[in-house]
């Protein structure tokens, strides 16, 4: 299967862009309120979120080109898709609802 870079850029763009939104509520709530919480000991270093979360997004949007590819003239491909979009808006609603308003 041939690769069709602008819909895989566009797919990456797009899981990134979610993933921006969500952190715009993160990062205000991280050094404040966030620090103050009683975690488990298991609980990873702050530094590590920003790194994992980027590189999840990037293969979230590798998935959805994946799915993508498959032609949106398909109802089930057109339906996973549109899913998919449904889930970043949700995962973003989530960082912000969690974080923005605490």
């Amino acid at each position: 299967m041939k690769i069709n870079f602008t819909k895989l850029a566009a797919s990456v763009v797009m899981s990134l862009a979610a993933g921006a939104i969500g952190s715009t509520a993160t990062v205000t709530g991280i050094n404040s309120w966030y620090a103050y919480l009683t975690k488990p000991s298991f609980n990873p270093p702050n530094w590590i979120f920003g790194p994992v979360w980027t590189t999840l997004y990037i293969l979230m949007g590798v998935a959805l080109y994946l799915v993508w590819q498959q032609g949106l003239k398909k109802s089930f491909v057109k339906n996973s898709f549109y899913l998919f979009i449904l889930q970043l808006i949700l995962n973003s609603a989530w960082s912000i609802t969690f974080f923005g308003l605490q």
